[in-house]
C-alpha cells in the first residue's frame, strides 16, 4: 500500500505516493540548504526552486523518498531504468516540478507545505498551499 503523499486535491483527500513495480529514482532538494535565501513558504515557490535545483545539478537521487524521514525537503519520483543517466533523471524531475507548479497555479492539488518543512507532525494534513 502507497505512503500518503505531499500533494492533495482541493477537496483535501490525499495523493498517495506513486505505487509502481518499475523502478523509481526518488529526487529530493533539501529546502534548508540555501545560505542567505528565506526558506519557501508556499507550494509555487517550492516548485520553482525544486526545478531550480534539479536543472543546476544540486538535487540528490536516493532509492527512497526522503520526505518521510527528513523535514525540509520534498521528493519527487521519477520512472525510468535503474541504469538511467543522472542528468536525465535530474531533468525529468524539473519537468515534473514545472507540472506540479502548474497544478498548484491551476488549483487542483495543494502541497502539504507545514508537513514538509517541519512544522506540523508528518501524519498531519494542513495544506497551506501558498501561504
Amino acid at each position: 500500500m502507497p505512503q500518503p503523499g505531499m500533494f492533495s486535491r482541493p477537496d483535501g483527500s490525499n495523493i498517495a505516493e506513486i505505487d509502481t513495480k518499475e523502478y523509481v529514482h526518488w529526487v529530493t532538494v533539501d529546502f534548508s540548504k540555501f545560505g542567505g535565501r528565506t526558506r519557501p513558504n508556499s507550494g509555487e515557490r517550492m516548485m520553482r526552486l525544486m526545478a531550480e535545483q534539479c536543472r543546476s545539478g544540486v538535487a540528490t537521487i536516493s532509492s527512497t523518498p526522503q520526505h518521510h524521514s527528513q523535514s525540509c525537503c520534498l521528493s519527487l519520483p521519477v520512472v525510468g531504468d535503474a541504469e538511467l543517466v543522472h542528468v536525465h533523471i535530474l531533468w525529468r524531475a524539473a519537468e515534473i516540478a514545472d507540472w506540479h507548479w502548474e497544478e498548484i497555479m491551476a488549483g487542483k492539488e495543494t502541497l502539504d507545505t507545514k508537513r514538509i518543512l517541519g512544522d506540523s507532525p508528518w501524519w498531519s494534513r494542513n495544506n497551506v498551499n501558498g501561504a
